[in-house]
């Protein structure tokens, strides 16, 4: 199924002879769902829908395989499968998703997240859903990258570049406070590409524990190190 639709983004991958980040993201999130046998998808975010007939493809190779796509518009129209299931519905209201399309509960072999970008309502989605995605599964990530829309750029758009990039930032929050359950592929270029494998069995959550956070100044810690060293000579504990 669409076989000529991802032949052209397999072709243009191979035989371009300039760096297409677009075509090679695309090309990424193929490769990984036939490496995967009668895979369950997850899609949030349809659009246009050519995500959709990518993991179409992937999924049509089995006998059991299932694609799953959620949008707050109605994208029934994008593409006709007997083994897609369309839920019109706010992609972050996971009981929702979950009573229209219970084969998730199952597991999800992969999660492709490209709704809403803004970051608190991506939370919402990998917070939610995370439980739901068995162990070795993957999580993508669209629009992470803020380089292609920084000021001068082709892209040029400064909402987009900070909506990205606090996105990438929360991700990376994520997987700091997570790398015993995570790991974290980033492709830049384009709109951006993260993949997150999960290596936690189905049904665990993410911890919602805050971490220490990276340094960012030098000073304020040699200073901070210099009163904890004295506090210790005085006895005085140090939480």
């Amino acid at each position: 199924m669409y076989e000529d639709f991802v032949k052209e983004i397999v072709d243009g991958y191979i035989k371009s002879s300039t760096a297409d980040h677009g075509i090679k993201q695309l090309h990424t999130m193929h490769k990984e769902a036939v490496s995967r046998t009668d895979p369950v998808i997850l899609e949030l975010g349809v659009q246009t829908g050519i995500s959709t007939k990518i993991f179409l493809n992937a999924v049509h190779r089995g006998s059991g395989g299932q694609l799953v796509s959620v949008d707050i518009e109605d994208c029934s129209h994008v593409a006709q499968s007997s083994k897609w299931t369309f839920v019109r519905s706010d992609s972050a209201n996971v009981e929702n998703v979950l009573n229209t399309a219970p084969v998730i509960n199952s597991g999800v072999d992969i999660l492709y997240i490209d709704s809403l970008h803004h970051v608190d309502h991506v939370r919402k989605e990998l917070l939610g859903f995370f439980p739901y995605v068995k162990n070795g599964g993957v999580i993508f990530f669209d629009d992470v990258d803020s380089i292609p829309y920084m000021r001068g750029r082709e892209k040029d758009n400064i909402h987009t570049e900070i909506g990205n990039r606090d996105i990438l930032n929360f991700i990376n929050e994520v997987f700091e406070d997570n790398i015993d359950k995570l790991y974290l592929t980033f492709e830049r270029g384009s709109t951006g590409l993260i993949m997150l494998q999960k290596c936690a069995p189905l049904g665990t959550k993410l911890s919602s524990q805050p971490q220490l956070r990276a340094r960012k100044s030098k000073i304020y810690w040699k200073y901070r190190r210099s009163i904890e060293k004295r506090l210790r000579r005085l006895g005085v504990s140090i939480s």
